[in-house]
């Protein structure tokens, strides 16, 4: 749970930079602005005065992002955004604020992806466990279009039920206002909220031994009937949170090995 403010994250330039220095990391493409990051360097102190200036009193508005697109290596095109530099690096600070909080008192465990120091190989030793154990019937489920779907007061609602700095989620509610939808692709805070929002269903799944990765979840159970109570059970807690399994993606395995698990499918 938070209680204390976390504003300094965008209104103390240090932050800011550091941010700044996290997104610098990954070449991107310009936002709807044309704005570079050697552009953007030019000047960077005074810039990030400035963006602190405007988080603080309330004055910041973000660009609409630039539309844009990424071909999968299945050749699946999927739909993503590219915010401008400022956003990004506001998205960053944002992002280093929420995310301690969420570590600490929401996310389970045995879930990895988009989360620091939790991989692939983490969801794999975790999955090695259940199937060493003796349970060999696996859930193996997808979830469909898991950035979808979401509205930017229901995110907002996630974010207060541990966060409860009311100027730092009017900023967020700003920064997701100009998204076509508020977990969309591409958008520096979607990966986390990803998260955010399928661990709501994984509140739900307490009694089966679970390992997700992502958006791909391994239910593990000793027998086919416990594993089809188990399938049922995960979706119904994905239905709550206005989600459901990829059919074309999802099955139950009367056998596993710990290696075909969590394969990126497009």
């Amino acid at each position: 749970m938070s209680s204390h403010s976390l504003m300094p994250f965008l209104i103390e330039p240090v932050h800011l930079r550091r941010a700044a220095r996290a997104c610098m990391r990954r070449a991107s493409a310009p936002g709807s602005d044309g704005q570079t990051w050697a552009g953007f360097r030019v000047g960077m102190s005074g810039r990030l005065e400035e963006l602190a200036g405007q988080l603080h009193e309330g004055t910041w508005q973000p660009r609409p992002p630039r539309s844009s697109h990424v071909i999968a290596y299945t050749g699946k095109r999927i739909e993503t955004v590219i915010p401008t530099v400022a956003e990004r690096i506001v998205h960053r600070a944002m992002r280093r604020a929420i995310e301690p909080v969420l570590e600490a008192a929401v996310f389970a465990p045995w879930v990895s992806g988009f989360r620091p120091g939790r991989n692939r190989l983490t969801s794999l030793r975790q999955a090695a466990e259940h199937l060493d154990a003796g349970r060999t019937w696996v859930v193996d489920v997808d979830v469909r279009q898991a950035s979808a779907g979401a509205e930017t007061e229901q995110v907002i609602d996630w974010l207060a039920a541990d966060i409860h700095d009311g100027t730092f989620l009017d900023r967020v509610r700003t920064a997701l206002s100009v998204l076509p939808h508020p977990i969309a692709p591409g958008c520096g805070l979607s990966p986390m909220l990803i998260n955010l929002r399928l661990s709501r269903a994984d509140t739900a799944l307490g009694q089966w031994p679970a390992v997700r990765f992502a958006d791909n979840y391994c239910l593990f159970a000793r027998t086919g009937a416990e594993a089809e109570e188990a399938r049922q059970a995960l979706t119904a807690a994905l239905a709550r949170v206005g989600l459901a399994p990829h059919e074309g993606k999802s099955r139950i395995r009367s056998s596993a090995n710990a290696e075909d698990l969590f394969l990126i499918a497009g």
